[in-house]
């Protein structure tokens, strides 16, 4: 395919609120502790609006979001309100990174990239991942994704998801791991253990991930196709086979079972 962020969104969303529209609204939500199938509906409305608003308003300070968030709408009352809402938030969001360049200065809760780009290289996997989760919730067969938005989303997770360890935390390397797609490039994942201060907690020994430096030597391999993969590192079932040290996989399970949600 010819990969277009915004192309994958409007899909991507349309098939979440297509799958919730068949099944109730009290449906737990298997991959989302807590939510059920409208809860997971009514978040990626909320995350459409938020993006879209972040863009369009032109913030880029902590201050000026929280004015924004404190102006977001209330949750409408009945799923009906809120999938017409949904579909004109994601096409909000579609507009407002279409507006202009994607090197604008914008407002993201990463510090390693504040412009526009980066919500465009990040919503297309949050709306993947979250059509996973309505499928999920459904019962129903997961609809494949595409090898390269499968590829990218891997690599947001290696370079965004997972690399927010404190400049100042102390780390003790593990080993590498590689990620072996049947239909994309390998990745390799460095794996280590942090202690640190973030967000004004203390964390010990908590594991940690990300790209390995050039010329690391994998002592464990984790192969399947890009989709699986990428299904795996959002941290959602996925079918893969393993094959090196298992006690470095373990702990490559321990930074999946963390989780994103």
């Amino acid at each position: 395919m010819s990969y277009e962020a915004t192309h994958v969104i409007r899909a991507e969303a349309r098939r979440l609120a297509d799958v919730i529209r068949g099944i109730d609204a009290a449906t737990p939500v298997p991959t989302c502790p807590g939510w059920n199938a409208d809860d997971l509906l009514w978040h990626l409305t909320e995350v459409h609006l938020f993006w879209a608003s972040v863009i369009s308003s032109g913030a880029t300070s902590d201050a000026e979001v929280e004015r924004l968030e404190a102006a977001q709408p209330p949750r409408p009352a009945t799923r009906a309100e809120v999938l017409d809402r949904r579909e004109r938030a994601t096409e909000d969001l579609i507009a407002a990174l279409l507006s202009g360049p994607l090197d604008a200065p914008s407002w993201s809760w990463f510090p390693g990239d504040k412009s526009v780009g980066f919500t465009e290289r990040m919503q297309p996997h949050e709306a993947t991942i979250h059509r996973v989760d309505a499928e999920l919730t459904a019962g129903l067969p997961i609809s494949p994704i595409d090898p390269e938005v499968a590829g990218r989303g891997i690599d947001h997770v290696l370079d965004v998801m997972w690399n927010w360890v404190p400049a100042d935390a102390t780390r003790t390397p593990l080993g590498v791991v590689e990620l072996r797609p049947t239909d994309e490039e390998p990745r390799l994942v460095e794996l280590y253990r942090w202690n640190g201060t973030a967000w004004g907690n203390d964390f010990v020994d908590q594991i940690g991930g990300g790209r390995a430096p050039e010329g690391a030597v994998p002592a464990a391999v984790i192969a399947g196709p890009a989709q699986e993969l990428d299904m795996l590192v959002w941290s959602r079932p996925a079918t893969t086979t393993r094959e090196g040290d298992a006690a470095l996989l373990s702990a490559f399970d321990e930074l999946i079972a963390f989780g994103i949600q």
